[in-house]
């Protein structure tokens, strides 16, 4: 199960990646636990779902919209068997809310919150959140920098400092849907480092494909949320066909780790599997010509070769005498010098 503490996400050497399955259940409980199922399959660290009461989300005017949250809602004991679910099957479930009722309900079973990018401004919630003295994440976009100082401000204002179990990530995010890979902005993740350098930085991806979440992998996202589907032809839901499936989903996670198995711990040194090239590869001194015995060396009678077996060191050949005759290219060696 994911421990998610300040201490591990800063410490360990590799990204966290969230499965977002949004609403892409459908309002099916049984879709929702395959999902869990598929995503823990693909490696991934934490499912993540929506909770809302559709009339505290959307306006009475808003009847399209609500007649599809209605469909797509899950009672709020659903989340609590999907959380089960998930704690029975070895994965971290949370989910987000939209509404103070539902993050009151969701405070009572899991450990850290969500805060979607449209409501990075909604101060009524975020507050209520802060309350709860848990990790919280907060997706940027729809933001400027002001916005999210006034977040961060907030954040340090209600708790004072942060501790290992008490944290503000920023998820670096784009609310366009999809978005086109020109203007996913991945820059912004060093940005975010720079600007605030003791908050956890990651990427929420609406980029269709995995390229734009592996790409902020490298440029040292410690989370990435991506969405996923069982099937991008699950149905004309606009999410499903941005997110990622359970190959793609797989395929991100094996690049992020070959990455990091990759990516060393960037200290100078000769490692290792080298060592047995190091001779072999280095060059020597060795006679330019044929040279007779008793030939005082000069630097003219000096050329360097492989393998780095013999004296590398001009200073301890020039002015010495040949005790014997060498061959054009032979390396010198203390025996063959008087």
């Amino acid at each position: 199960m994911l421990n998610f503490s300040l201490k591990n996400l800063k410490s360990s050497k590799r990204t966290f990646v969230f499965a977002e399955a949004g609403n892409n259940h459908e309002g099916s409980l049984r879709i929702a636990k395959k999902i869990i199922i598929e995503a823990k399959k693909c490696g991934v660290d934490a499912v993540k779902f929506q909770t809302f009461v559709p009339n505290l989300y959307y306006s009475h005017d808003q009847k399209e919209r609500l007649k599809k949250l209605k469909k797509f809602q899950l009672s709020y004991s659903s989340f609590k068997k999907l959380i089960d679910y998930g704690k029975k099957n070895g994965i971290a479930v949370f989910s987000t809310p939209f509404d103070n009722k539902s993050a009151d309900f969701l405070n009572k079973y899991q450990k850290f919150f969500k805060i979607s990018s449209g409501d990075n401004n909604f101060f009524s919630l975020i507050e209520q959140i802060i309350t709860y003295n848990k990790p919280v994440i907060v997706s940027t976009g729809l933001s400027d920098y002001s916005l999210l100082k006034q977040v961060y401000d907030l954040f340090k204002k209600k708790w004072g400092y942060f501790t290992d179990n008490k944290f503000l990530v920023f998820l670096h995010c784009v609310s366009s849907y999809p978005t086109k890979l020109k203007d996913a902005n991945l820059l912004k993740i060093l940005s975010l480092k720079k600007k605030f350098k003791d908050v956890i930085i990651g990427y929420s991806d609406h980029v269709e494909g995995i390229e734009a979440a592996y790409i902020a992998s490298i440029m040292g996202a410690n989370i990435i949320e991506k969405h996923f589907t069982l099937d991008k032809k699950f149905s004309n839901f606009r999410d499903h066909k941005l997110s990622a499936d359970p190959k793609q989903m797989k395929t991100l996670i094996t690049k992020i780790k070959k990455f990091y198995e990759a990516s060393g711990t960037g200290n100078f040194m000769i490692q290792n599997c080298e060592k047995e090239n190091l001779v072999p590869t280095r060059r020597s001194l060795a006679a330019s010509k044929p040279l007779n015995t008793n030939k005082k060396i000069i630097e003219n009678d000096l050329i360097w070769v492989r393998p780095g077996n013999g004296i590398i060191n001009k200073k301890e050949i020039i002015g010495k005498k040949i005790k014997k005759k060498m061959k054009f290219s032979e390396s010198f060696n203390k025996s063959n010098l008087l």
